[in-house]
């Protein structure tokens, strides 16, 4: 794995509430204990987070990023637009960020962070979103599940389970076709089943990891199955990419390319990042899995920018040339994955993990904040440097997650 330069981490402290059950562990006072990874980084005499964030190394990253959005999560109005949906905490944007925390601090043994997780998850009732057939109120249940496992307590799960075993119930078999209501509503009947490139994010690794926590193998089949459809349905045999849904099978971008989003590609790459490792290897649909996995690696090699970023607009890098770090980030962790986990092997994977974490870098201000984010949608949008994002911090602690030497 690419090593770092290791830099000096200025005054910044994780002054956030802890959960209850990990309190204990702040009067740690071995320097090596997994309480101390990043608070032992913060050094004293500077109101910046990160010295240098273009040479930081992964866990200096990690912990600055982790910590700027812990402290912005009680005030979540610097973002704009779609603010109900960023603060609802049993949602996509919280969990994507939770769900990327939860990486990172499982990886640096950090009690504090697993604190702020486990928090989290029994904040949020160990419920799934409103919507609970909806993929994306679906995606808060793989941290529940990491809690679970931790606290070997399978009852954490349960409410999940409860709602998973409706859902099969239902043996839902609408069309995948992505229709508009007539009454004006942004879903359509086919989302009750995953219909659009971004649930392969949200749902799928949830399930898998439900099946972990219960040992029932009946919720990993079903994602398997339904993971399976929407492949089928949106991937596009010319390019390897994934159309975001239906309704984008023959737009086209203002210079007349067709439209492939980069972060709905992210989802889908980091999502079977998630959901591969977390089948087991002998199931008949993790060839077929792993096979769109390093498709999507081919793909992504060859349309990544010389300066480490993605094309927006994936196949059409002359609309929107702003970076945009959401999609980046998750194509940066999904390579990362690949080549750790002996998925991906060779040269070229390995130089444009390289720099899409010098690119990630690049984009984190010394405070932790990562710029250049593109905001909730469904297609290619302007970014500038100052626009963020939990699910963008969420790619980007699981980027750093891979990046740990």
């Amino acid at each position: 794995m690419k090593k770092t330069t290791q830099t000096a981490f200025a005054a910044l402290a994780i002054n956030v509430a802890m959960a209850p059950a990990f309190a204990s562990d702040q009067s740690s006072s071995d320097p090596d204990s997994a309480m101390a990874s990043c608070a032992t980084l913060l050094a004293s005499g500077s109101a910046s987070a990160l010295e240098i964030p273009t040479e930081a190394a992964a866990k200096e990253i990690g912990c600055a990023v982790a910590n700027w959005q812990l402290k912005a999560n009680s005030d979540l109005s610097y973002i704009d637009g779609k603010f109900p949906q960023s603060s609802y905490n049993r949602g996509w944007v919280k969990a994507a960020f939770y769900i990327g925390l939860d990486r990172f601090a499982e990886v640096t043994g950090d009690k504090h962070l697993l604190g702020q997780v486990r928090q989290y998850a029994f904040d949020s009732g160990l419920e799934l979103g409103d919507r609970q057939w909806h993929g994306d109120d679906q995606a808060v249940a793989a941290v529940y599940a990491s809690v679970a496992l931790r606290d070997e307590n399978p009852e954490i799960v349960s409410k999940s389970m409860k709602e998973f075993d409706h859902i099969i119930g239902q043996n839902y078999t609408m069309s995948l076709e992505f229709i508009e209501p007539e009454d004006g509503h942004t879903e359509g009947t086919c989302q009750r089943r995953w219909c659009w490139a971004d649930a392969i994010f949200m749902a799928p690794p949830a399930w898998a990891m439900v099946t972990k926590v219960s040992g029932d193998a009946k919720y990993l089949d079903y994602a398997a199955s339904e993971t399976r459809a929407v492949i089928e349905y949106l991937q596009d045999p010319k390019t390897g990419l994934l159309f975001r849904d239906s309704r984008y099978f023959y737009l086209k971008t203002p210079n007349g390319q067709p439209v492939f989003w980069s972060r709905g590609n992210g989802w889908v790459f980091a999502g079977l990042a998630r959901f591969i490792e977390a089948m087991p290897e002998d199931h008949p649909d993790r060839p077929l899995m792993v096979s769109t996995f390093k498709t999507l690696a081919d793909a992504l090699v060859s349309i990544q920018r010389d300066d480490g970023y993605w094309p927006t607009s994936l196949m059409d890098a002359q609309y929107l040339t702003n970076p945009e770090t959401s999609g980046t980030a998750f194509f940066g962790f999904g390579l990362a994955w690949g080549l750790n986990n002996g998925i991906l092997d060779g040269n070229k994977y390995t130089a444009a993990r390289d720099k899409a974490w010098d690119a990630m870098r690049a984009a984190i201000s010394d405070s932790g904040k990562v710029g250049w984010v593109q905001q909730i949608g469904k297609d290619p949008q302007l970014t500038d440097k100052d626009s963020t994002q939990l699910y963008a911090v969420g790619g980007t602690l699981l980027f750093a997650s891979e990046m740990i030497d």
